[in-house]
């Protein structure tokens, strides 16, 4: 590699580019928000940002769903109750193109020349935006995105909306047409105040479920902005030997070369995630049929592969629109990110959990909280189970008496031996299969 460098690669090239890594990184350290806004913008004007999961992690750079009061055009860093976070930019928002997000600044920055803080309503903001740039399409992807969320939640939004459009293009014609009567539009054409038009309650419908919410945010956005459909398994993941994306992409995959059907899988790993993407195809070898996907969680991303026998028996499992957990194994040639080659697939909601079935919990008599075994028996109580509970009292250099508490079974998962190590320190529970 030193031979190359010396005439491969010109050596001011490489001190342009070790120079521009150098401030690249520096601005991240001391413009961090920036950076993140920046990072996603760039993959947004790349046409990357709804084919491929951001390259700004989800954790390090928490993100906030777009809001016609106060986002632009472009990402921007956001002020929150729980801290700083990346503030999509409408653009960002599919179906929401460059005019009519012209005519929803322009009605804002009206509004606030006025004294107003901006949209009072869905009333006042269908009023004063321009509806012939911003159609019935565009409206229900800002509600789909959370840009309306302002104004009540989505499903009331949404139920409110065909009335709101037709009632501001009834006003917006009339006013092009000069018909604004004798009290220049202070009444509309159902002769009620215009005041009271921009404080009129939506009606109550029930608001979008969370899989509604999150797949119409994907849809839109690209992303999952306002959670992710992993959330709530959270704890459950933590009690199944899963790996994430990230990390499955950072191991070695397997050294076989990929085999049309071959069944036999070796050091299989289980990643949860939603499935996208898919796309069934035919082999031109075989002429057997199998697919191809992706399987995203919080962290990322890796390219899911069922070769024919896989596809045959997962054809329908496959096309599963909530959180599953795939396990294979990792495939991949030198210098390419690996794949998971597919054996098997299931919903995460019906996958058992498997709890040990006892574990022994170490607790010295010289503890010096002397009420540890009264917390220890509530902690016992709020996790009924199956699981056979032996303590183990120490008396350190002396002696250890083991003690089954009677009529005491758990449900040992990751959460209670937390609790209780918290109680009787680190290391202090011990699982026996």
């Amino acid at each position: 590699m030193a031979l190359f460098a010396g005439y491969g690669f010109n050596k001011s090239h490489s001190a342009a580019y070790a120079l521009l890594a150098y401030h690249t990184r520096g601005s991240r350290r001391t413009t961090r928000w920036s950076h993140g806004c920046a990072a996603d913008q760039r993959n947004l004007e790349a046409g990357e940002c709804r084919q491929v999961h951001c390259r700004v992690p989800r954790e390090e750079y928490p993100r906030r769903p777009p809001n016609v009061q106060v986002s632009g055009a472009n990402f921007t860093p956001v002020h929150t109750a729980a801290g700083e976070a990346i503030g999509f930019g409408l653009a960002a928002i599919k179906n929401v193109g460059h005019n009519a997000i012209v005519s929803i600044l322009a009605a804002r920055e009206a509004l606030r020349a006025e004294g107003k803080q901006g949209f009072a309503s869905l009333w006042e903001f269908c009023d004063k935006v321009d509806l012939r740039l911003l159609n019935k399409r565009v409206l229900e992807s800002l509600i789909k995105a959370g840009a309306m969320d302002a104004f009540g939640t989505r499903g009331q939004v949404e139920a409110a909306l065909d009335k709101a459009i037709e009632r501001a293009q009834k006003l917006q014609k009339d006013l092009a047409a000069g018909q604004s009567g004798l009290f220049g539009g202070i009444f509309d054409a159902g002769d009620a105040p215009a005041a009271s038009r921009t404080i009129e309650a939506l009606p109550p419908a029930p608001d979008w479920d969370e899989h509604t919410r999150l797949q119409n945010e994907k849809e839109v956005l690209g992303f999952f902005v306002s959670g992710h459909p992993l959330d709530k398994y959270r704890e459950k993941l933590r009690n199944l030997k899963v790996v994430d994306t990230a990390t499955a992409c950072e191991m070695k995959p397997e050294p076989q070369n990929f085999r049309w059907g071959q069944n036999e899988p070796q050091n299989e790993i289980q990643i949860a995630g939603v499935i996208t993407g898919l796309k069934v195809a035919k082999s031109k070898k075989s002429g057997e049929m199998y697919a191809q996907a992706a399987l995203e969680d919080a962290a990322g991303k890796i390219e899911l592969i069922a070769f024919s026998t896989a596809y045959t028996k997962l054809a329908e499992k496959l096309k599963i629109d909530v959180p599953v957990l795939v396990r294979g194994v990792l495939r991949g040639e030198e210098d390419s990110a690996p794949k998971l080659s597919v054996s098997n697939i299931q919903a995460l909601e019906d996958v058992a959990l498997k709890l040990p079935e006892s574990l022994r919990i170490k607790v010295p008599l010289q503890h010096p909280d002397l009420a540890l075994l009264e917390k220890l028996r509530a902690v016992f109580l709020a996790a009924p189970g199956k699981g056979r509970v032996l303590l183990d009292l120490e008396e350190p250099g002396e002696f250890c008496a083991v003690l089954e508490p009677h009529n005491v079974t758990v449900s040992a998962d990751r959460l209670f031996i937390d609790r209780v190590e918290e109680l009787v320190g680190r290391g202090g529970v011990r699982v026996i299969d």
